[in-house]
């Protein structure tokens, strides 16, 4: 079934308090999305972000960021006061000294949160319901991260080591140590899931589906690993010997580090792929559709020397294949997802994407790069069964890419677009008018509105359009670049960005190609 749908991540929501959250300004986009036919939200992970923001480097990998928690929600539950929301939203500051302003009103909602549970039984029986659901990751993650809180290191490596190979009676006394800090953390997670059920809710009443991504790999700072140590490849004292990373390729030249903790594979395999399971199965309760990060490193995956950390010095490893999907199916169904099928691929990763059956990825910004006859240009898929973009996150937006790209790639992408493309002819001639030569390069504006119709007019079952490509932003509204660890996971889109007219036009197009 054709269908589109559009990239935005929840951060990236507009929100007066540093960064984009889980209530009004969400719900707005959805109101949008729905008046614009898309069937589809993409957000990326939701999980707890590192220091910098960056939501592939998580603490958990089963917890909720909490810096996504509405302070406007938490004033209609009278958790807060209207002084409280105004006091984040009105500061004269940076964006690093709002959001530690609205850790702190979290803070004092909780404390307002405590106070109301001790009067009230309906509430607390609720609330101890959600952790007792939740116990099997909830303990380890509130433990964790109020330790955290206490040392002042989410390196678990450098805690005292009775806490960090978790003696049970150092388990037991640092628990009854940090009561509070504990109970806070369990309690962002109680609000965090509310509010996110409250949203996919209100999605749905509207007929959007949410697409969520699930990262392939967990950080070393993070419970997962702390709590799971055998499930990675450690030394005696529980410090990476590799870490993960990927060889030279599109996006970077000279490779990536990503200081992530590789797998011990055996140890998934001996436990069922249980971990697994529990994760995956828990990204589906957040999305109806998954997005697998980094397919590929199910077949085989990049790891790199921790001394060294040089991505020229690493080596692959083979991961776990179809062994480890056969068993999420078996536990958890036939369900949707996405494969992220970037970069070079292998026939063995062609032949467990083609076991999967998962539908793959293909991307407008890389179809250029060579030939025509590049696997990324629409007029070769060979398949129906994948999700066209223009760019994804950790590309440039593209009319950032298209501005920065070599006068033969822009008479590429003018001549594909006018000659090749599948846009009806009548469509052709509003969008690009009459050129004199069939390569005149377009202007930005007009190659990036024509790369968005070539999308939606491919043959794959879905199209998914960043939201910065809709409204033209240029390098400035970039995400991520990859490689990059400062500065990124940060633009926000503007207050009414999104009008009725660009939804308007947006669902012409959606009818148009049948989507």
């Amino acid at each position: 079934m054709r269908a589109s749908g559009i990239l935005l991540p929840v951060f990236s929501l507009p929100s007066a308090c540093g960064i984009g959250d889980l209530y009004q300004e969400a719900y707005k986009f959805i109101d949008r999305l729905s008046e614009a036919g898309q069937k589809y939200w993409q957000v990326l992970p939701i999980g707890p972000v590192n220091k910098e923001l960056c939501p592939y480097q998580s603490s958990s990998s089963f917890a909720g960021e909490a810096l996504l928690i509405s302070l406007e929600k938490l004033e209609e539950e009278g958790l807060l006061s209207e002084e409280d929301v105004r006091a984040v939203r009105d500061a004269d500051c940076s964006k690093e000294e709002r959001l530690q302003m609205k850790r702190e009103a979290l803070r004092r909602a909780f404390d307002a949160f405590s106070i109301r549970l001790r009067s009230d039984e309906e509430g607390m029986i609720h609330y101890q319901a959600f952790c007792k659901m939740e116990e099997t990751w909830l303990e380890d993650y509130a433990l964790y991260e109020a330790l955290t809180e206490f040392f002042g290191e989410g390196d678990w490596s450098l805690w005292d080591e009775e806490i960090r190979s978790r003696d049970s009676q150092a388990i037991a006394e640092w628990t009854d140590k940090l009561a509070e800090a504990i109970e806070y953390y369990r309690w962002t997670q109680y609000e965090f899931f509310r509010q996110w059920d409250g949203l996919k809710k209100y999605a749905h009443a509207k007929s959007v589906e949410l697409i969520g991504d699930i990262p392939y790999y967990t950080a070393y700072e993070s419970a997962d690993c702390w709590a799971f140590p055998q499930l990675f490849q450690l030394d005696e004292n529980g410090v990476c010997e590799f870490e993960a990373g990927a060889p030279p390729d599109a996006f970077t030249a000279k490779g990536q580090c990503w200081g992530n903790p590789v797998y011990n594979w055996d140890a998934h395999k001996a436990q069922g792929f249980d971990w697994w399971i529990r994760r995956i199965h828990q990204q589906l309760r957040f999305f109806d559709v998954v997005r697998i990060d980094h397919m590929r490193g199910f077949e085989s995956y990049y790891v790199i020397p921790a001394e060294t950390e040089e991505p020229a010095e690493g080596h692959w490893e083979k991961g776990p294949g179809m062994e480890l999907f056969n068993a999420v199916n078996a536990a958890l169904g036939n369900r949707r997802y996405i494969a992220e099928d970037l970069g070079y691929l292998t026939e063995e990763v062609k032949e467990m994407m083609a076991q999967a059956g998962y539908p793959g990825m293909k991307i407008l910004q890389f179809a250029f790069d060579t030939g025509d006859e590049n696997v990324y240009l629409p007029v070769n898929y060979d398949t129906d069964n994948s999700v066209i973009y223009t760019g994804t996150h950790d590309n440039d937006t593209t009319a950032g890419w298209y501005r920065k790209a070599e006068d033969w790639k822009k008479h590429f992408v003018s001549w594909y677009l006018r000659e090749k493309s599948e846009i009806t002819p009548e469509r052709k001639a509003e969008l690009f008018g009459v050129a004199e030569e069939a390569d005149e390069i377009m202007p930005a504006e007009m190659a990036v509105s024509g790369l968005i119709e070539l999308a939606h007019s491919s043959r794959c079952d879905t199209c998914i359009i960043p939201m910065q490509d809709y409204l033209l932003l240029g390098s400035d509204a970039r995400i991520n670049i990859p490689g990059v660890a400062e500065g990124n996971w940060r633009w926000q889109m503007d207050p009414d960005a999104f009008t009725p007219q660009l939804a308007q036009s947006i669902r012409e197009m959606t009818k148009r190609y049948n989507r």
